[in-house]
């Protein structure tokens, strides 16, 4: 233990005695983007790799922050997306008791957490599932979400209101013998967010972000925050406004620019660490998976009602290494769950056997052609043709987007089957078990075109659409091209200019793609509208299934073990 109190001390400001009695010291500590990953990730060190975040390290790095700041007031926020990205997700989803992710922000005493996008990924079903269990523990911990709108007819109604477990504020008082706060808290799921959630979120919809249009409305919401916040003020006279958006970047210093009385917020989505004070608002995100726990100190003045950081040039996060030690408690309980994971998927291997360790770094980004990319969707391309009958087509192109491949592969580093699982891991099957199911269906030639065309153009709206495509079909980007005209050009399917290929073209991409389609032709109005076809040509009313992408992955891996 004196090893991780030496570590966090480099982190923690040791500020000295404070003189004026008006001040009052405060920390917040969160996270944002965990995405089930109780069990830490690779990165890269050297020739080698380390371990990086973890609930059983988290926990520690969370304890020792509340033992140094014993006499002080310590705040815990979540920005989303918690959960779905791992095979510990199928905990959640069983008919176990157990519901790792928000146990963990129980024990570690968070204040609130924040719904991001893939909280809704197993669905409204999948949602009112872990909901209960959330509701039933008896240290339950609030879900704020002040934009959240339900159907009348909704079940997930029963969690919502002012005093549920889905909540559009909350306001809570903190003592310390330093002196006392009232602090009002927001939490809002940003645009992008609802746009890349809009197939499965069903009946719940999000103020600031239009369903039918698939359209962003930043001013409508922060018009509604700015109610919120000014009666938070005025009525119930809070100290400190911390808003958690499950948003980064452009869209959360856009929207900080809009509030008034906003003092901290607390972002996600983006997936990167990010530090800001944007319209005298500190923005702070972690990054993603753990890696590290955002770290920030404030001091109140009881005179001016303002905060002041301690000090904005240190460091905002704390990198969670493997030089910190794993509470020991959390460590039995993921090495337990994570076998009862993969049970839970049906899955009759080990979690933990090693099946792929690339000779070359493999690195996730939006940059198209991505190696990543290109890595996920040829291996599955490969072997899902492995699969298909002689007598039926062969896949012709096999596509994903880049938002739905969720690690990089690192060189020399030894991948297991949970560990491969993870880098496309988003989505669930219609039993709630984690992966989604591959599908195939026909284009045209032409719809093909209109699609690639699509997602290279909105990737610099969302960069969750940038194509990831095997190489099978290759094409070039014209950067002072028209979209849809002239941008993309010399398109080849197995060589042939795909102006010359006549005939159906058959595509395979995994279900959660496919229920995007819809989502496309409302974001072009109604100008694209993609219609997958059965091969003689009429709309798809039950997909060919094939296995899915996590076990054709690993499939084609153990047969190809130098080939990376």
């Amino acid at each position: 233990m004196k090893k991780i109190t030496f570590i966090l001390a480099l982190f923690i400001t040791f500020s000295p005695a404070i003189k004026a009695q008006n001040l009052i010291p405060f920390t917040v500590f969160h996270s944002n983007d965990l995405h089930s990953h109780l069990d830490g990730v690779k990165v890269p060190s050297g020739e080698s790799f380390e371990k990086r975040g973890g609930f059983a390290r988290l926990t520690t790095a969370i304890s020792e922050i509340r033992k140094q700041k014993k006499d002080e007031i310590v705040i815990g926020v979540d920005a989303g997306d918690f959960f779905s990205g791992t095979i510990f997700s199928a905990i959640a989803l069983s008919k176990e008791k157990d519901f790792p992710e928000y146990q963990f922000f129980v024990e570690n005493k968070y204040d609130l957490l924040t719904l991001g996008n893939h909280e809704f990924d197993p669905m409204n079903d999948g949602l009112e599932l872990i909901l209960k269990k959330a509701s039933e523990n008896p240290n339950q911990i609030p879900l704020i979400a002040s934009n959240l709108y339900v159907n009348h007819d909704s079940p997930l109604r029963k969690y919502i209101g002012e005093n549920a477990l889905i909540r559009p504020y909350m306001i809570k008082d903190f003592k310390s013998p330093k002196g006392s706060i009232k602090v009002g808290f927001l939490g809002v799921l940003g645009p992008d967010g609802c746009l890349v959630s809009r197939s499965t979120r069903g009946d719940v919809h999000f103020i600031g972000f239009d369903d039918q249009k698939s359209k962003e409305h930043l001013g409508d919401l922060a018009d509604h925050l700015n109610k919120t916040i000014y009666d938070m003020r005025s009525r119930f006279k809070v100290d400190v406004v911390i808003l958690s958006m499950h948003g980064g970047g452009k869209e959360a210093y856009d929207l900080a620019g809009k509030l008034k009385g906003l003092d901290i917020l607390v972002a996600g989505h983006t997936h990167k660490q990010e530090f800001a004070i944007a319209h005298g608002v500190v923005v702070n995100q972690t990054g993603s998976y753990g890696e590290n726990l955002g770290f920030l100190e404030f001091n109140f003045d009881t005179k001016s009602r303002k905060i002041t950081m301690k000090d904005p040039e240190a460091n905002h996060v704390i990198t969670i290494t493997d030089k910190i030690a794993e509470n020991m408690s959390w460590k039995k309980r993921i090495d337990s769950w994570r076998t009862k994971s993969f049970l839970l998927m049906d899955e009759k291997t080990s979690p933990t056997e090693v099946v792929f360790t690339p000779k070359k770094s493999y690195i996730r980004s939006s940059v198209i052609p991505n190696p990543m990319g290109e890595l996920i969707t040829s291996s599955i391309f490969d072997e899902l043709n492995s699969t298909i009958p002689a007598t039926e087509d062969k896949i012709d192109v096999y596509l994903t987007s880049m938002g739905l491949v969720r690690t990089s592969f690192y060189k020399n580093t030894p991948y297991t089957r949970a560990e491969i699982f993870e880098a496309v891991a988003i989505g669930y099957d219609k039993t709630k078990h984690p992966g989604i199911e591959v599908v195939s269906f026909y284009l045209s030639p032409k719809e093909v075109k209109t699609v690639l065309g699509f997602m290279e153009i909105y990737r610099f709206i969302s960069t969750s659409f940038s194509p990831a495509i095997a190489p099978n079909l290759s094409f070039k980007i014209r950067k002072w091209g028209i979209p849809f005209i002239n941008r993309i050009y010399d398109l080849k399917l197995g060589g042939i200019p795909l102006s010359d290929v006549n005939r159906p073209i058959k595509i395979a991409t995994n279900r959660y793609v496919v229920d995007n389609i819809e989502t496309v032709k409302k974001i072009t109005h109604g100008w694209i509208d993609l219609s997958p076809k059965t091969k003689a040509g009429e709309p798809v009313v039950l997909y060919p299934v094939h296995p899915k992408e996590y076990q054709l992955l690993i499939e084609h891996f153990k047969k190809n073990p130098n080939k990376y």
